[in-house]
């Protein structure tokens, strides 16, 4: 879910800062859930959907098939609001997952292509 709050004559999405400070004020460990929670939702179609297992300081995360491990060290050194996220889902392409990068404004976000209302 996207929040917005209202400004002048526009509203201003505030998701961009709510995971700036997320990822800014959390542990790399309890971020990397967010990142999955969010994966999970934007991918509700996916049967099993996206799966996070923990592994002495490893990360697997694996969906539909595919799969990545990652490490605390690698979390925290992608760790922005949307790095993880991205690197997520370009290890997937790499793998074989297809997927629109303009299916939403989370995906956008995440490889960094929306302005306003104008996907570029």
């Amino acid at each position: 879910m996207f929040y917005k709050y209202f400004i002048g004559d526009d509203y201003v999405n505030t998701t961009g800062f709510i995971r700036g400070y997320m990822s800014k004020n959390m542990a790399g460990e309890d971020f990397i859930g967010v990142v999955v929670s969010a994966l999970n939702r934007e991918f509700e179609e996916i049967e099993n959907g996206v799966k996070l297992d923990k592994f002495n300081d490893k990360f697997v995360i694996t969906m539909d098939g595919y799969s990545l491990t990652l490490s605390k060290e690698l979390i925290n050194s992608l760790k922005s609001p949307y790095g993880i996220d991205k690197y997520i889902l370009e290890e997937f392409e790499k793998q074989g997952f297809e997927f629109d990068r303009n299916r939403s404004q989370y995906i956008q976000y995440c490889f960094g292509n929306y302005v306003g209302d104008q996907v570029l």
